[in-house]
């Protein structure tokens, strides 16, 4: 129960905000790629992002989820270091500390080097399967 509630909880969060990152770095990359595409409707209102998104070649899949693993890879190694590791998970607290304030610090510390690295791989994911169909040449 300890693990289920979390993982029922977070993963739904996750995926919502890592798909947020991703879509929103997707669409930076794009505009950055393609300055000829509409912002607006005809009627002059304002196009959403995914309106937006939706009149710009699609992404390439496959480069996105190989830039995804590279930059899960290359982020993991370097946020989580072996003496880092050591030190978040197995190491004791110094003498005399206050277990509480010490295990929030750890605790806070894993969750911004993991946040890092999760949402980290969405925008290698996102850049590198964007630039993959523009370096292709694909222009509308």
């Amino acid at each position: 129960m300890a693990f289920a509630i979390p993982v029922i909880v977070g993963a739904p969060i996750g995926y919502l905000t890592w798909s947020l990152v991703c879509k929103h770095v997707d669409y930076e990359v794009a505009k950055l790629c393609y300055n000829d595409i509409p912002t607006t409707q005809q009627d002059g209102s304002p196009l959403t992002t995914t309106e937006q998104l939706e009149r710009y070649p699609a992404r390439s899949l496959s480069a996105s989820a190989l830039g995804s693993v590279a930059s899960f890879g290359i982020l993991s190694k370097t946020m989580f270091p072996a003496h880092t590791r050591h030190r978040l998970f197995f190491a004791k607290a110094p003498p005399h500390a206050n277990i509480r304030i010490e295990t929030l610090k750890l605790g806070l510390e894993l969750l911004v080097r993991s946040g890092v690295v999760f949402y980290g791989t969405a925008v290698g994911g996102a850049v590198t399967g964007r630039l993959a169909v523009a370096a292709g040449g694909h222009h509308q």
